[in-house]
């Protein structure tokens, strides 16, 4: 009687988990309505990726981002010339080929052999500095994603 019932709840389990499996949802960021489905998939970044993308880049607010690997971990800070007092690094996760993400949900994409990097969701970032050219009423209350291109 048991592995009747038993049989399509685990055959259900395995279709779901079978679906989700490459759903990656760690660049959402995380509100209220919202789940993250992990499947602890982890994507390795080959020895050539982190060698293009070891570097800095200008970017159009002006900082420079500066991406560094660890022990096989990778980290991401912004750089502003202009202040004596040395931004915290920020870990970022590897997703996909080129892909990375932040906890608080900034996605970093690196293309062209590591020559361009698009983050999104800037705001997340520690030391982010935005002109008052780039500036919006909707940014300067936080409900607005910030995008960041290198130059």
């Amino acid at each position: 009687m048991h592995t009747k019932r038993l049989l399509p709840l685990l055959a259900a389990i395995f279709a779901l988990a079978g679906g989700t499996a490459q759903a990656q949802t760690a660049a959402a960021p995380q509100t209220t309505d919202s789940v993250r489905v992990t499947t602890g998939t982890y994507y390795h970044v080959t020895a050539q990726e982190a060698f293009d993308i070891e570097q800095q880049y200008r970017m159009s607010n002006g900082q420079r981002l500066e991406v560094q690997q660890q022990h096989n971990r990778f980290f991401g800070r912004l750089i502003d010339e202009r202040e004596l007092r040395e931004k915290p690094s920020v870990e970022i996760y590897p997703t996909g080929p080129g892909q990375f993400v932040s906890k608080k949900g900034t996605a970093f994409v690196f293309s062209n052999a590591g020559e361009r990097v698009v983050i999104d969701d800037a705001q997340f970032l520690p030391g982010l500095r935005m002109p008052a050219d780039m500036r919006s009423a909707s940014t300067d209350a936080g409900s607005a994603s910030i995008r960041l291109v290198s130059r």
